[in-house]
């Protein structure tokens, strides 16, 4: 034998046909959310035929605000995962928002503008204090996101002094009221403005310089530093609108539910990064997208709506979403280290 002779049981085997049909399946996958979209109309057609009472215009406006709000906490999370971290001072920006939209004409006797603005400078630069540590001192941002959240809990809780009885100002609760108007047509803004914002980060993340730089930083920021992209920047950004959107969620959570409480943030953390990673989003992914995040929180709003209306309880919710979770990283999770790492 030769040595540019291979014997057969060095021969490498061709891919079967089934091996690359299941190739170019998880290759579409991946490339487009049709999976997420599919999952999306079986859940809205069980829903339908389940309890078809729900099929009126009240019983789907309150689906897409309630999935909108969903959409809007998970924003700023959906660049952090994309980026490849994680952050969990999600809960604490919320309260804080909600502080600042309750205590509009109580404690602070500040227009709603103003309001809106400090919650976004104030959270905003909690954040991007946060990225520039992590990156600076190549600190896991579980660890200081954690730390930092909670004691902007603690501070929120602090100033509101033990009371949750006022409420956001009408201004506010129209953003986000079931029988709100935009523009004369039938749906709260807050729909219209999830959707804007959805647009306006899709041309940020596919069609601008910065949004390949931030890509390109999340895959793998070793190889971007070397490319004379600035990580640092990145890092500090990315957390600084993660903190100032999570804020501003809190705002509109607080006005939909016209109150607040010291724990209304915490649901948010866990279905925000649940919508995020149903949507197809996982750290570090160059294909995330709020698109996703999209459909990932409309997904989880109809299993919810399905949950409650078959009388399941909490705990039990918790674990199907913990369940799904498991089941899409396991289909999404590997793809990243075998494509996208350089």
């Amino acid at each position: 034998m030769t040595s540019d002779t291979l014997s057969p049981a060095e021969t490498p085997h061709a891919p079967t046909a089934r091996q690359m049909a299941w190739t170019r399946f998880r290759a579409r996958v991946f490339e487009v959310p049709a999976l997420q979209v599919l999952v999306v109309l079986a859940l809205a057609a069980w829903l339908v035929v389940t309890i078809p009472a729900i099929a009126n215009p009240r019983s789907v406006t309150s689906i897409l605000v309630i999935t909108s709000l969903l959409a809007l906490a998970a924003m700023g999370q959906t660049l952090v995962v994309i980026l490849g971290g994680l952050d969990l001072a999600v809960p604490g920006y919320i309260l804080f928002g909600a502080f600042m939209a309750a205590n509009v004409a109580g404690k602070l006797a500040v227009p709603a503008v103003v309001a809106v603005l400090i919650t976004v400078l104030v959270c905003g630069g909690i954040g991007a204090l946060i990225g520039w540590i992590c990156h600076r001192f190549a600190v896991q941002p579980l660890v200081v996101t954690l730390g930092t959240g909670a004691a902007l809990t603690g501070a929120t809780l602090f100033l509101a002094d033990g009371d949750y009885s006022s409420a956001p100002p009408q201004a506010l609760r129209s953003l986000a009221s079931l029988r709100g108007t935009t523009f004369g047509m039938p749906f709260p803004p807050i729909i219209l403005i999830v959707l804007l914002s959805g647009a306006a980060m899709w041309l940020f993340l596919n069609r601008t310089a910065a949004g390949r730089r931030f890509h390109a930083t999340g895959v793998n920021f070793r190889a971007a530093r070397l490319t004379r992209i600035r990580t640092s920047a990145v890092w500090t950004l990315v957390f600084a609108a993660s903190g100032a959107l999570a804020g501003v969620a809190g705002i509109l959570i607080a006005s939909y539910g016209s109150g607040w409480s010291q724990t209304i943030g915490e649901p948010y953390l866990f279905s925000g990064l649940a919508a995020v990673l149903v949507g197809g989003s996982i750290f570090g992914s160059i294909r995330g997208s709020y698109t996703r995040t999209l459909l990932g929180a409309l997904t989880l709003t109809l299993l919810s709506t399905i949950i409650v209306s078959n009388g399941l309880s909490e705990a039990q919710s918790r674990i199907i979403f913990g369940i799904i979770i498991l089941a899409v990283v396991s289909l999404y999770g590997r793809e990243r280290h075998v494509r996208d790492r350089f």
